[in-house]
């Protein structure tokens, strides 16, 4: 049984200096041209954005974009410079702005990750697991 909690809008993870960061926000032909670090081929996320991107007509140049498996290290790298991160927003990224840091730019074409729970039966959680589920999604606005 899956719980959404909350949903992260994606933004594409640029160094300062890119000529990407200083754009109100991503196209969808920024995209097909971009040299993407996105999540792992057989993940969720990475499922999602397959379908966004054919749906919003996205075609990708032919040969695999970097894949990483944790969305800190795509930012990091894209922060290195050695591509563009396309990642979800996590709570509290655009507050610890630094010099040199990653520029986030949104992608408001692209639906956003709903993220919570998965469970195999809500039913058989103890009362202190749900009480912590139905704290972090009172935390997170839900």
């Amino acid at each position: 049984e899956q719980r959404p909690v909350v949903e992260l809008p994606w933004v594409l993870a640029v160094r300062p200096d890119d000529p990407l960061a200083g754009r109100a926000r991503i196209d969808p032909g920024d995209l097909a041209a971009a040299h993407l670090i996105r999540p792992p081929e057989q993940s969720t996320s990475r499922a999602h954005l397959d379908r966004h991107f054919t749906g919003l007509g996205i075609v990708r140049p032919a040969g695999p974009d970097a894949g990483v498996a944790d969305w800190a290290t795509a930012v990091h790298l894209a922060e290195l410079g050695l591509g563009h991160a396309l990642v979800p927003e996590l709570p509290g990224w655009r507050g610890r702005d630094r010099a040199g840091g990653p520029v986030l730019v949104p992608v408001p074409d692209l639906p956003p990750l709903a993220v919570g729970w998965a469970v195999r039966r809500w039913s058989t959680l103890t009362p202190l697991a749900r009480a912590f589920a139905d704290l972090v999604a009172e935390h997170c606005g839900r």
